[in-house]
C-alpha cells in the first residue's frame, strides 16, 4: 500500500504531487513578475509538502537517534531549471512533483510549474541525505520505501 501523505492544499494522484501555489507581490520584481530565484521556493514548497507525516519527512528523519542512523537533513547537491513563461503577482499556479529515481543516499525529482495547464517553468533536482557531520548517508529504510512507492506509481500511470 502507498504511503500517500495528508496535506492541507496538495495532493499526490498517480505518483505525482500537486500543489497550488499563489504568487504574492513578495514574490515578484519590480515589474510584477515572478523573480526567477523565487521557483527555487516554490519547488521547495512542493517538496517539502508532497513529503509532510511521513517516514520521508524533514523532521521525522532530524529526529532520528544517532541509533537510527540519525539525525539526517536533506540537501539540494543540484538543480537544473528552464523557464517557459513568465508568471506575475495574483496568479495561482500549480506545482508538480514526481521522484524518478531513488539512490542509495539520494533521490532525483522531476518538478514543473504550471498555469492554466500551460508549463510556466521546470526542474530537474538532485535531494540527498547527509548526517550531522554533512556526509552522505543511506535512507532509512522507511523513508527509501516512501519514495519508492511514489516512484513506482508515477511509472505504472505513464504505463496506463
Amino acid at each position: 500500500m502507498m504511503n500517500e501523505p495528508q496535506t492541507a492544499a496538495g495532493a499526490w494522484k498517480e505518483g505525482v504531487f500537486h500543489f497550488p501555489i499563489r504568487v504574492y507581490y513578495e514574490d515578484t520584481d519590480v515589474g510584477g513578475m515572478v523573480y526567477h530565484a523565487r521557483y527555487v521556493s516554490f519547488f521547495e514548497r512542493v517538496r517539502t509538502e508532497s513529503i509532510r507525516d511521513t517516514a520521508a519527512d524533514v523532521n521525522y528523519l532530524f529526529d532520528l537517534s544517532e541509533e537510527e542512523g540519525g539525525p539526517l537533513t536533506y540537501v539540494v547537491s543540484n538543480i537544473n531549471i528552464r523557464y517557459h513563461r513568465q508568471a506575475k503577482v495574483g496568479d495561482v499556479l500549480m506545482g508538480h512533483s514526481k521522484v524518478t529515481r531513488v539512490r542509495a543516499a539520494a533521490i532525483e525529482v522531476k518538478q514543473w510549474i504550471t498555469r492554466d495547464d500551460e508549463l510556466v517553468t521546470e526542474a530537474d533536482v538532485m535531494v540527498a541525505i547527509i548526517g550531522k557531520d554533512g556526509r552522505p548517508r543511506r535512507w532509512p529504510n522507511s523513508a527509501k520505501k516512501c519514495w519508492q512507492d511514489w516512484m513506482q506509481a508515477a511509472m505504472d500511470a505513464e504505463e496506463n
